[in-house]
Formats: structure tokens, sequence, C-alpha cells
């Protein structure tokens, strides 16, 4: 029924509702066992790589199931999740609740395990006087001491691919550049794709990828290709790209596209393995996580996820070369060059 009631001079409508229709959706629980059910079920509809990671979700949904119950605390139950999430040892894939640290699948990326084996003040140390650095560290170029190579760190991937041109402007006549991608830690590979068409003169056919766009297990999106394409002037000189097991996410996809160029080496370490897109979701709780709904295939039709990209020359540094100043790793890749 429709009822008009005026207040003052703004009339207004009021719908009065009879019978069994709600007109406000119950809030959902944020009982222990709701959440886990929650978190468990949207990684079963919209997660990808469970097989790339070799992770049987049922068997984790036996596992983990009975040992919920709705008197345990939350600290239990956010420790439970993490453990369960920790099977898939996904850099993509977190949990974080108010007053906890941020939780990551990933083993060496919750631990931070060999995270100081890359340092950008250290690589500064490489550098002529007069290098170039973006805010908060997003790029750092400049020329390599008492060398003709130009040398360009990228912290993520977004506008500071911007730069790649600038660089190249910069030093036109180096003999080589080392393109250095440690520690990127993602962004929009979109950046890296549009920016790169100066260090290619055809267009190359870089991955593949399909998203799911259902609740099934077959249900996923066709394959889309990726490419990147020549633009502006074309350069081709020697180039050494620098990973290590920190490059992740959009990092890894422009690790990709510089692996399309038969200019290019890879050295360093593999990769992360965990370069398809990452979508947030908010549990009943207030707790938030991420995951993946997405699979990656790369030139030769197969998945690197949970594997990573590996490099033509493995260099590891070692930590008591770099309190030495030592990066053998940068030290490698301009030898590689002369």
């Amino acid at each position: 029924m429709l009822h008009f009631i005026r207040f003052g001079s703004i009339l207004f409508l009021v719908i009065l509702f009879s019978g069994c229709t709600k007109f406000f959706e119950p809030e959902p629980a944020q009982d222990a066992v709701a959440v886990f059910d929650q978190l468990w079920t949207t990684f079963e509809q919209e997660y990808a790589p469970f097989a790339e990671r070799g992770v049987d979700w049922q068997a984790a949904y036996q596992d983990y199931r009975p040992q919920v119950n709705d008197l345990m605390s939350d600290e239990a139950l956010f420790n439970l999740l993490s453990t369960m999430l920790a099977r898939l040892d996904d850099g993509h894939v977190t949990l974080t609740a108010p007053g906890r640290p941020l939780f990551n699948s990933n083993a060496r990326r919750n631990t931070l395990l060999e995270d100081e084996l890359f340092s950008l003040p250290l690589v500064r140390t490489y550098l002529q006087p007069g290098f170039q650095q973006g805010e908060e560290n997003s790029y750092t170029f400049g020329k390599i001491r008492n060398e003709n190579i130009g040398y360009i760190h990228f912290e993520h991937v977004g506008e500071n691919f911007y730069q790649l041109n600038t660089f190249l402007n910069a030093f036109p006549n180096a003999a080589a550049y080392i393109i250095d991608l440690r520690h990127n830690q993602g962004g929009d590979f979109t950046y890296c794709f549009s920016e790169i068409g100066r260090l290619t003169n055809q267009s190359r056919y870089v991955f593949s990828s399909q998203t799911k766009n259902g609740p099934k297990a077959t249900d996923y999106t066709p394959w889309h290709q990726w490419f990147i394409h020549p633009s502006g002037e074309y350069v081709n000189k020697p180039i050494v790209v620098l990973a290590d097991r920190y490059t992740i996410s959009a990092g890894e996809r422009a690790l990709m596209a510089f692996k399309t160029l038969p200019n290019v080496t890879l050295v360093g370490d593999t990769s992360s393995g965990a370069h398809g897109t990452m979508i947030g979701r908010e549990l009943a709780n207030g707790w938030f996580y991420s995951l993946v709904p997405q699979k990656v295939i790369m030139p030769d039709g197969k998945s690197y996820e949970g594997i990573g990209i590996a490099p033509d020359y493995y260099i590891k540094n070692q930590l008591t070369d770099m309190q030495s100043g030592i990066d053998a790793t940068l030290d490698y890749a301009i030898d590689l060059v002369n």
C-alpha cells in the first residue's frame, strides 16, 4: 500500500508491506563457523590455480572444518584460517584483521625470508653521482660508475614505467642497459606493456590469461592473449633484466614481456610465481582477505604459477658480501654486458 505523509512542505512516500515480503536482508552470521564456511566457499568458487599449486581444497575442508566451533577465540580462528591458507603457498593470498599482522600464504613473504638480499641503497653506490630517483623509490636510474651502462630499477609497475622512455633518452649512447626488477611489488602490468614499445621491433606474444566467471570448476572466460607492440624509436642494445624471489605479480608479467625480447638476458633468482590477478574480499566479521581468480600460461603453453620464471643465469646475493658493499647479482650483470 502507498501512503503519502506531509511534513511541512515536503511530501514523503511511505510504502507499507504486508505478508512475508522482506525489505531488508538479514545480516550475515559472524560466528566462527559461518566465517570459516564463507572463506572456504569463496575460495572453492573463485580461486583458480588449485591444480597448479597441487592443493586439494576439499581435503582442506575435511581437515579444518571439524576444528571450528563457535566458542573459539578470534585469535584461534585467525590462526586456523591462516594455517589452511598456507597450503596454497601463494604470495597473492593474504588474510588481515584489526590488531594483527598481515598473514601471507607464501612462507617466504610471510616470514620475509632472505628479504635483505636486495638493497637499493647498496645499488646506488654503484651509480655515478646525479642519478635520478622517484618519490618513495618508485624508480631509480643512472649510469654505472666507470662503465658505459645505463641502469634503472622499478620498485613496482605503474606510472613509474613512464620513466623507461626518459631513461633511454638520458643514455642514448650507452653500450647496454640493466633493468632491475628485484623486489618489484607488482601493480598494473599494462603500464609496462604500453611503455616497452621502444625495445621491440615487432609485436610479440607474451602470455594468455583466463578468469573465473562462475562458481563451477569449469566456469572461466575464454583465453585472452596479451602482446607487446613496437612504438617509438627502436632501441636495440644488450639488456640484462634482474629478478629475485620477491619479484611478484605485475613485476613477473613485466619479466615475461622482457623475456620475449631476443636481446634480453635474465639474471638473478627465480621470480615469486604469483602472477594471476589478485582481488580482495571481506568476511562477515570485518576481516579482509585476497585470492586469485585467474590462470596464466606462457607461450610454451605451461603455467608457472607456484613455480616462477627462472633466470638464464642464476645468481644469488650473500649477506656477507652485501655487508662488504658487494651486490654480486649486479656485478654479474655488469660483467655479462662488458
